[in-house]
């Protein structure tokens, strides 16, 4: 359905200003280093699947969206979605693919401001030519899907940018595409609405068998909506199914997460040799652990533990947040939960 072929873009470097001769002249007269977005981008995506991108800011998710929308011409590589050239051949896809690009933005135009949720919906069902009996149908399912049935009437203008948000989520409901592309969709959501557009994503898949690339910074998102991910930072880094990669991760790395509340001071020193990685912190007069370990050692930690007064000891299951800290850094995930 989708596969992209050794994907790669460079962009050129920026020029300081236009009238400082001096950048203009380097800029024309001297060979400067390009910026990769993408190098040797290489996956699949199956027919029916949700599938995620997974990277750090910088990484090129949303380089990759602007190629699939012919909007980027890459460097060399093709993306192929239903068998044609997403650039080349973009007019054969054009009427089977629809983006949804981060936070709020209208980036082709479709919302008239002065009109209101209903009427833009409608038209945006006109011009991808449904039936306006059926439009209707599906406007409302949308609408109630989405819990935006209070916001029918309502401009488009006076709406938050949240619940401009969902309103532009409400397209793909009617639209039905094959093929949908979701740029961080749910960034600058809260959490209850977030939970709305989880709903929409996960019903467009199931019941529409709709083929859905979902990047995002939200790594609980990811584990919650995704069957694949792709993890990556301009180049490849891992991919499988989100259970599949903690598994691989902790079978390869660490296989254990423990958390511990105590009572005292903590010698650090008494897990070395024994502990994978260890965080300690002080909160309300607790001392708390953050203990990474292998499965073969969990015994030799819990004996030392005995040593301590242990309020509360929780052995908690590695996540994907896990691995993507492992994969791509501390600093990394703390810019991606930022966002």
């Amino acid at each position: 359905m989708i596969e992209s072929v050794n994907l790669t873009k460079f962009y050129p470097p920026p020029i300081k200003s236009l009238f400082d001769l001096k950048s203009l002249r380097d800029f024309l007269g001297k060979p400067r280093e390009k910026i990769p977005a993408l190098i040797d981008l290489n996956f699949k995506v199956r027919e029916g699947e949700i599938f995620g991108l997974l990277g750090p800011n910088g990484a090129g998710k949303t380089t990759f969206c602007k190629i699939a929308n012919a909007l980027v011409i890459p460097t060399r590589g093709n993306l192929y979605i239903n068998g044609h050239d997403s650039v080349r051949e973009h007019d054969k896809i054009k009427g089977r693919i629809f983006t949804i690009f981060g936070g709020e933005r209208d980036l082709f135009g479709l919302f008239q401001w002065r009109v209101s949720v209903e009427k833009n919906l409608k038209f945006i069902a006109e011009l991808w030519g449904i039936p306006k009996a059926e439009a209707e149908k599906r406007i409302n399912y949308a609408l109630e899907l989405l819990n935006l049935k209070e916001k029918r009437n309502e401009w488009y203008q006076k709406l938050s940018a949240g619940m401009r948000q969902k309103v532009y989520l409400a397209l793909p409901l009617i639209i039905q595409p094959e093929v949908l592309i979701l740029d961080e969709p749910t960034v600058y959501l809260d959490v209850f609405t977030k939970r709305e557009v989880w709903s929409a994503i996960l019903e467009l898949s199931k019941e529409f068998g709709t083929t859905i690339i979902l990047t995002t910074h939200n790594l609980n998102e990811a584990e919650a909506l995704c069957d694949r991910v792709l993890i990556f930072n301009k180049k490849k880094i891992a991919e499988g199914k989100p259970r599949e990669l903690i598994e691989k991760f902790q079978a390869l790395k660490m296989e254990r997460k423990l958390l511990v509340k105590l009572r005292g001071k903590v010698e650090t020193s008494d897990f070395n040799g024994i502990a994978e990685k260890i965080k300690v912190y002080s909160q309300n007069g607790f001392t708390y652990l953050e203990i990474y370990t292998k499965q073969d050692r969990l015994k030799d930690i819990l004996a030392i533990l005995t040593n301590y007064e242990v309020v509360d000891l929780q052995n908690e299951t590695i996540t994907l947040e896990d691995v993507f800290k492992k994969l791509l850094g501390d600093e990394n995930v703390k810019r991606v939960k930022s966002n």
